[in-house]
């Protein structure tokens, strides 16, 4: 399960604070590792979608 392997808090505090404005994430669609683990990222008007392990989410912006 996800949830046992990575802090869904801090990731989310990672994509508030860093995915809109790090150039190293441009692209509205793009991968990035967080802690080990590795983490599909699509950019939407209102919200990013992850997928974490197969493990969908989506977060507001």
């Amino acid at each position: 399960m996800v949830h046992a392997q990575i802090d869904l808090n801090a990731l989310a505090q990672f994509v508030d604070t860093t995915l809109d404005y790090s150039a190293d994430y441009e692209e509205d669609c793009f991968c990035f590792d967080f802690r080990g683990a590795r983490i599909y990222c699509e950019r939407h008007r209102n919200c990013f979608k992850l997928e974490v392990a197969g493990e969908a989410f989506q977060l507001p912006r």
